[in-house]
């Protein structure tokens, strides 16, 4: 429920200014919806904080860390397809980082991790 949750109250305004500038948001095909939880949300916070972040230590040092790695890896989105926005994921890295910190559980960041990625590739997609 807390990644439903904090996925409503961050990305409800991100969705709101979007549309108010014009951008339209259209809903990603099935399979594309299915591979975002399946093949990158979920595989990345089984491995950045339920790996990483837990042998770093579950505190804001660990969080920090693994949210400066966890950019450091869409660094190639960048070089390669010229996603400025890939430069960002630190942001949302903080959030699913403290998610995980406080239930020990990837699900909540995971769910938000979703949802975000649903959210960023309906509006530029």
């Amino acid at each position: 429920m807390l990644g439903i949750t904090v996925s409503f109250i961050v990305l409800t305004p991100f969705y709101v200014v979007l549309s108010f500038t014009g951008k339209t948001f259209s809903l990603l095909p099935i399979n594309a919806i299915v591979f975002q939880l399946l093949g990158i949300s979920f595989p990345e916070e089984v491995f950045f904080r339920g790996f990483l972040q837990e042998k770093l230590g579950n505190t804001i040092k660990g969080l920090l860390i693994v949210s400066i790695l966890f950019s450091l890896m869409h660094i190639p989105q960048f070089i390669f397809y010229g996603n400025i926005y890939s430069l960002f994921t630190f942001f949302p890295s903080l959030i699913m980082g403290f998610l995980y910190m406080k239930t020990s559980n990837v699900f909540p960041s995971t769910i938000f991790h979703f949802l975000s990625n649903i959210v960023f590739l309906g509006f530029y997609v």
